[in-house]
């Protein structure tokens, strides 16, 4: 059985193929075990309790959430997505939550957007996201696979710092401080004379 931590990926998969291929490989670099539903069962009530089991498995580690322009599926018999429902778990479970947003910037097409009732839901989604967690930002899937392994690395020495006591809660606090904002880049030649390397979202 592998001993490495698990990490939950939990994004729509229609419109982020690529950028969950290159997560998983951002995962094992980093030294995770990631867990990901490629492809729900036939039945709602089945793909709900596959999904939340996923963040379950993930239990004190970690869970990262990627999210474009899609709100993804809602099952019969419920408001919010599976999306939506996975990271309610994992706010549930308070397991650290490293959160990634589709920048601006990044080239998409028609068929990427959500319309109607579902792009509403999204915009709600991701202003309460923004409130409760520091996200990142990717332009292309290299770059989230690159800022996946950045923050799932900063994470195990994290959590390899703290007691299992109070690893949860030390975590999320530096790695995503409620409200906080991100100080601005030193100069560069500020950052060549200390000798220090860092790592920027």
């Amino acid at each position: 059985m592998s001993d490495r931590r698990v990490v939950m990926i939990s994004s729509t998969a229609q419109d982020l193929p690529e950028h969950r291929s290159g997560i998983r490989d951002a995962c094992e670099r980093a030294g995770f075990e990631p867990r990901m539903m490629e492809q729900l069962p036939a039945l709602d009530a089945d793909a709900i309790q596959a999904s939340l089991r996923l963040v379950d498995e993930a239990e004190a580690e970690a869970y990262v959430g990627i999210f474009a322009y899609r709100y993804g599926h809602v099952p019969n018999g419920h408001e919010i997505s599976i999306t939506e429902m996975e990271y309610n778990r994992a706010v549930e479970r308070d397991i650290p939550r490293l959160i990634f947003f589709i920048h601006e910037d990044h080239s998409v097409t028609g068929k990427d957007f959500e319309t109607g009732p579902g792009a509403v839901k999204l915009t709600a989604l991701k202003e309460r996201l923004g409130t409760e967690r520091v996200v990142g930002f990717f332009k292309s899937p290299g770059d989230l696979r690159g800022e996946v392994i950045a923050a799932l690395t900063t994470l195990t020495k994290e959590l390899d710092m703290t007691s299992e006591g109070d690893a949860t809660a030390a975590v999320v606090a530096k790695l995503h401080p409620k409200g906080s904002i991100p100080a601005p880049p030193e100069p560069f030649d500020t950052l060549l004379q200390s000798g220090e390397v860092r790592y920027a979202r």
